[in-house]
């Protein structure tokens, strides 16, 4: 639904997750004390931006701090008593709170629901199966008979270059989950076992659909940052079997990432400076966003105001509309460069306490392994195009990172030393 209309899509999600959060509230009250006291570590994650998009609504008491649109507007209509306010287009970003407040429900929910095992299972398959059909959409698109099914499947705005990333991901999570079921087994030497080969083969069928599609981007940084999602449920399987505690094995991913990054980074910005050299699309296609950059305060334009400042750099009589070229520049366009950098403290934050539970979990660490890799997945791809936007992503996503969350703390406490 999502693909086909986005904006039914979003206003039907909005009502699903308030049944799901209204139906998972229902349940026994000792599931929602735990997920209360999960959550709790990211109180100021999740009410930051919530408080911050409701700030730039207000109006402002020092005139300084609001959007000098304001103060001029103001002045051409000889109005002193015009309030001044961060955000341009207030309604909008109202609108985009609601949206936050969509995305929170379904990350709630999900954490809530899929503390069950079973049920954090069929999540998984679901996820596999979401993300590897939108994996092979892009290649029906390529063929003759569905040409034009899909216009521009990767574009800075499409969901599909983030789907085919998260596909692969949530396959690869696919077969540590069947490999880790058969090390549970009580003959592990069955290596004809159907249930393994099963898991391992549906799971490398949605690897290879994900990557073929992944190839008609042709974008190496975008297969880059998807190695090192793979390399994180790689580094996890690895460190539980050779039984590193999990503070020291986030410490030693965290200086190889580090270090990776140091010698790749300079290569990665393929041209321009500052969040604009991440980006591989044509100049054309960003110059516009670029000057809407550069003349962005520190306090940002307001959440959803992207398309209404665009406007006023757009040569006259021109019909091309600008799109964000990555979902950093968004971020730093409408909420300021301040709250890019905050909101990238926050997905580490999620990052190191999946990554850390995946360390500690026993034969179910794969769901909170998958839930580390997508995060980190998501934060690099940020810098590259602005799939996040998606409405259909932000599903994918709010609803990975609840799994994790969910699956993070439970009964098996971790592996044995």
């Amino acid at each position: 639904m999502a693909i086909a209309n986005g904006a039914f899509a979003q206003h039907a999600v909005a009502i699903v997750a308030a049944i799901m959060l209204a139906t998972a509230a229902k349940g026994a009250e000792t599931e929602l004390a735990s997920t209360a006291q999960l959550l709790k570590r990211f109180s100021l994650a999740i009410l930051l931006p919530l408080v911050w998009m409701v700030l730039q609504t207000l109006p402002l008491p020092f005139p300084s701090l609001a959007n000098p649109v304001w103060s001029t507007t103001s002045v051409a209509l000889n109005d002193p008593s015009l309030p001044g306010r961060i955000s341009l287009d207030p309604g909008a970003t109202l609108r985009g709170l609601f949206l936050y407040l969509v995305d929170v429900s379904l990350v709630v929910s999900t954490v809530i629901i899929t503390k069950d095992r079973h049920r954090a299972e069929t999540v998984l398959f679901v996820l596999c199966a979401v993300t590897t059909f939108m994996s092979l959409q892009v290649l029906l698109g390529r063929l003759d008979l569905f040409a034009g099914m899909i216009a521009d499947a990767g574009g800075p705005t499409s969901p599909f270059p983030a789907a085919t990333a998260l596909a692969i991901v949530t396959n690869g999570a696919l077969v540590a989950r069947a490999i880790e079921r058969h090390l549970h087994q009580p003959d592990i030497r069955n290596l004809a076992s159907v249930p393994l080969w099963l898991g391992i083969l549906s799971g490398l069928s949605g690897i290879a659909v994900a990557f073929a599609a992944m190839a008609t981007f042709s974008r190496g940084t975008l297969l880059v940052v998807t190695g090192l999602g793979l390399t994180v449920i790689v580094f996890i399987a690895a460190v539980r079997r050779l039984g590193f505690r999990s503070w020291p094995s986030a410490m030693l991913f965290a200086v190889v990432v580090a270090m990776a990054g140091a010698i790749a980074l300079p290569r990665v910005q393929s041209g321009g400076s500052g969040l604009l050299g991440f980006v591989s699309f044509a100049p054309e296609a960003v110059s516009l966003a670029e000057r809407v950059y550069a003349d962005a305060s520190w306090l940002g334009n307001g959440v959803g105001t992207f398309g209404l400042t665009s406007r006023a750099y757009q040569e006259l009589g021109a019909t091309t509309l600008a799109v964000p070229p990555s979902t950093a520049v968004l971020i730093a366009i409408e909420s300021g460069r301040l709250a890019l950098l905050i909101l990238a403290g926050f997905a580490a934050q999620l990052f190191f306490a999946t990554f850390r539970g995946a360390v500690r979990r026993g034969r179910d660490s794969f769901f909170a392994s998958a839930a580390a890799a997508g995060i980190l997945v998501v934060l690099c791809e940020s810098f590259l195009d602005s799939s996040l936007s998606s409405p259909s992503v932000q599903i994918i996503v709010a609803v990975m990172v609840g799994l994790g969350l969910a699956q993070s703390a439970g009964r098996t406490g971790g592996v044995k030393r």
